[in-house]
């Protein structure tokens, strides 16, 4: 017997469901810090310090397994500033680099937007300048894979690691440990 689309679709997120459940029994680590750690972004971003916040949040269907983040980006003495992330679909002048393709702490459909570190003043500007130079020649702009990777994870991955910025990707940025070759 044929069971539909709908169906299997149906099965595979209750399956996800219920292993998304045991994650605080197997003791993983949410990889979620203390928000309370992060001023408002209205209030960072209106001093005159440059900025750089990594954002995460769970992907639809898969919230408590899998997450995409981006980083918010903003320059010494600007007045705006400029979210970049890979996105499954390519279009942007960047392939599936994104430059301001949704606001600073809109989610991907799951809601949950949390920041996972942030650098403010001198620490940061290297970290600025790097995204904006370089992510418009990120190896894999044209390259995207859900799983196993090159992904939004990937992408993460690879700005913490060429910055030099100390921040470990939670367990959920599945996709972070695939290089771009």
């Amino acid at each position: 017997m044929t069971q539909s689309v709908s169906t299997i679709q149906r099965r595979f997120a209750c399956l996800i469901a219920a292993l998304a459940s045991l994650i605080p029994l197997l003791g993983c680590d949410s990889g979620i810090p203390d928000q309370n750690l992060f001023l408002p972004l209205d209030t960072v971003l209106s001093n005159s310090q440059a900025l750089v916040r990594l954002y995460s949040a769970p992907i639809p269907g898969l919230e408590g397994i899998a997450t995409h983040p981006w980083f918010i980006v903003k320059r010494k003495s600007a007045n705006t500033y400029s979210r970049w992330e890979v996105w499954q679909d390519a279009g942007g002048l960047y392939g599936h680099v994104r430059q301001n393709f949704l606001t600073a702490e809109s989610g991907v459909g799951a809601g949950g937007v949390y920041v996972i570190a942030e650098l403010q003043g001198a620490a940061a500007e290297s970290v600025v300048e790097f995204i904006y130079t370089e992510s418009p020649t990120y190896a894999c702009k044209d390259n995207y894979v859900l799983f196993p990777g090159p992904n939004s994870n990937s992408y993460a991955q690879w700005v913490l690691t060429e910055t030099g910025w100390n921040v470990t990707l939670p367990d959920s940025a599945i996709g972070k440990d695939v290089p771009c070759l």
